[in-house]
């Protein structure tokens, strides 16, 4: 069985205790409820749809049929209810990492992008008050001598770095 969530409005700022949305619920591509949680601790409440209440009933023995979810030493039955959040978290993760992406996307435009425990820090050279451009550093040569000296630098520190707009003859 397919559970979906789907017409996501998340509310950070309305987030205390748990995370504050409202959703449309899809079983096997078929709108059949909506979730909500006001944010404040409670429990994420879904309803069925008019005429739909058969299918999430068979969600709900499906979703108690999984195998528990296991946190922090402790086995939890998995529901409906828990399959509807951990589909949220997941989507937030998603939401964050494709943010990630984008700004190191725009980061490695004009830096030397190098992993850290939470991200990345990024290197760059000005000429100037002008940041130069990787493009720009790899069209001279003393441009790819010092992109090869600061990325062999790095991997000397055993650090990772993430540009993939760097010619490969240059790691």
């Amino acid at each position: 069985m397919q559970i979906e969530l789907k017409n996501i409005k998340f509310s950070e700022a309305l987030s205390e205790e748990t995370n504050a949305f409202v959703c449309d619920v899809y079983v096997n591509k078929v709108k059949v409820a909506y979730a909500k949680n006001d944010g404040h601790g409670g429990s994420t409440f879904y309803n069925a749809y008019i005429g739909k209440g058969e299918v999430v009933k068979q969600a709900e023995s499906f979703c108690k049929a999984l195998p528990p979810l296991k946190y922090g030493g402790m086995e939890l039955p998995m529901s409906l209810e828990m399959k509807i959040d951990n589909l949220l978290s997941d989507w937030l993760k998603a939401k964050e990492q494709a943010k990630f992406d984008k700004k190191l996307q725009k980061d490695m435009l004009t830096g030397l992008c190098i992993k850290t425990p939470n991200g990345y820090s990024q290197g760059t050279w000005k000429v100037g008050s002008r940041k130069l451009t990787i493009a720009e550093l790899v069209s001279q040569q003393n441009g790819r001598d010092l992109l090869k000296e600061a990325i062999a630098q790095a991997k000397a520190q055993g650090k990772e770095v993430l540009n993939t707009n760097i010619p490969q003859h240059l790691f």
